[in-house]
């Protein structure tokens, strides 16, 4: 049996990102799961990423923090808006500082996992499929060698359940609210052309669960940008039309699954392990 935790927005090496983690091991301990790991929702190093992979912030931001956390516990971690940065000439930004971190990472067996911009990964009967949705910071052609590459990916896995991770929100609740033109694209034809069943984000700092209709199907959207950073004190629930806000909190806190052969049960806990929500995907 496998479990997996998610978070994003998480690295300020702030109390509260130090909380959340004492909640995460807590909760590792009650529950003595053997293999699980921690899905990283992108701002993983606030305010501008880091400037290369040797970097202090990857200590005081990412090590530190979750130190607690044995090594045996790995993070699949995506690229957030902060983590790329801000330098006005070089679209790439910081980005690569946490691919390259990774390969440090590695070499010492550490936690921290980014192979590349986007990749996927499998454990147990989940696939997950990281995406880079930084597009502004792509160009158009490097964008769609990412969503080809994603949909030959889903389409050709077998795994039972198939769950896109990246950074920013498809839509919320939240300041960010629906995503821009680009990436509304890349993600419905994403999720027009394969039979992916989640989408997991962060990018606003609550936590959420959306159900957005598709041309023949219900998606769930999942948004869980609540592991440090503030937390949002205002809320919308105006999320589209074409979609309906079962859940949403701004306490600090993480999401967590244990998928079985039937179902998906996505757990909500703030940093004092209180259970706020519970949302079941079926199939």
């Amino acid at each position: 049996m496998i479990s997996f935790y998610f978070l994003g927005d998480m690295g300020d090496g702030s109390k509260n990102q130090y909380n959340v983690s004492k909640a995460i091991k807590k909760k590792m301990d009650s529950d003595k799961v053997t293999d699980t790991f921690i899905v990283g929702l992108g701002d993983n190093i606030y305010e501008n990423g880091c400037e290369d992979c040797f970097d202090n912030q990857f200590k005081t931001k990412f090590e530190n923090p979750y130190r607690n956390i044995p090594d045996s516990v790995k993070f699949y971690m995506c690229l957030g808006n902060h983590d790329y940065g801000i330098k006005e000439l070089e679209k790439k930004g910081n980005s690569q500082s946490q691919i390259d971190y990774a390969k440090l990472s590695k070499k010492k067996n550490g936690k921290w996992i980014m192979p590349s911009n986007y990749y996927n990964h499998k454990k147990g009967n989940v696939e997950f499929f990281v995406i880079d949705t930084n597009l502004y910071n792509l160009t158009h052609e490097e964008a769609r060698v990412q969503l080809e590459f994603m949909k030959d990916k889903i389409n050709k896995s077998r795994s039972k359940w198939k769950i896109v991770c990246g950074h920013h929100t498809w839509r919320s609740m939240g300041y960010h609210g629906t995503a821009d033109n680009n990436l509304e694209d890349f993600l419905n034809e994403l999720f027009n052309t394969t039979n992916a069943d989640a989408y997991m984000c962060g990018h606003d700092h609550s936590k959420q669960i959306i159900q957005k209709q598709m041309n023949n199907r219900e998606v769930s959207l999942i948004v869980c940008g609540t592991g440090g950073n503030d937390c949002d004190t205002t809320r919308s629930y105006n999320v589209g039309s074409d979609s309906k806000l079962l859940f949403g909190s701004t306490n600090h806190g993480y999401g967590y699954c244990i998928p079985s052969k039937d179902e998906l049960k996505i757990q909500f806990f703030d940093d004092k392990n209180n259970l706020e929500y519970v949302h079941i995907i079926e199939k």
